[in-house]
């Protein structure tokens, strides 16, 4: 079976987010965001939210439902982070088994973290520099395991600071 990019569409402005159901084919998927909090006793506290503030703890999921019967192979789920945030380094996570990689130019490549550049210094000596997460555009994981038929379910995370 032919590969299948999934893009979400997060539709945001300055601080305001909100939920977003996606459909192709026989996969459909839902992108929802929350509000990552601690407690006193240090315990997370995630919450749907549709606006978040400067300084918050956001996390996006991207669940995706296979509504075929055939199970879907190669898919790749590619998300631009939001205007106006900052992902969190190695905050991504899935269910499935897949590939993380981040965007530092529009989505056009994807590599892993951490990102390295070798910049020329001053006096024409090299140096490997680690671009910093604020730089990054978009998000992508290559599935490598399947999305089962009939309902088989993935889920996709992560997260960003408000700026």
């Amino acid at each position: 079976m032919k590969p299948k990019l999934l893009r979400s569409l997060l539709a945001a402005s300055t601080f305001v987010f909100a939920s977003v159901s996606l459909a192709e084919g026989p996969v459909s998927g839902h992108i929802s965001a929350y509000t990552v909090t601690v407690d006193a006793d240090g315990k997370e506290i995630i919450q749907p939210t549709a606006e978040a503030r400067p300084g918050e703890l956001m996390e996006y999921r991207l669940i995706f439902v296979n509504n075929g019967k055939s199970e879907v192979s190669g898919m790749s789920i590619v998300d631009p982070i939001p205007a106006n945030t900052t992902f969190v380094s190695d905050s991504a996570n899935s269910n499935a088994e897949s590939r993380f990689e981040v965007s530092v130019d529009g989505g056009r490549t994807f590599e892993s973290e951490p990102v390295l550049r070798i910049e020329t210094q001053a006096d024409g000596s090299q140096k490997q520099v680690v671009i910093p997460p604020s730089q990054y555009t978009h998000v992508r994981w290559a599935a490598v395991e399947t999305l089962d038929g009939e309902g088989g379910t993935q889920q996709y995370a992560y997260r960003v600071t408000v700026d």
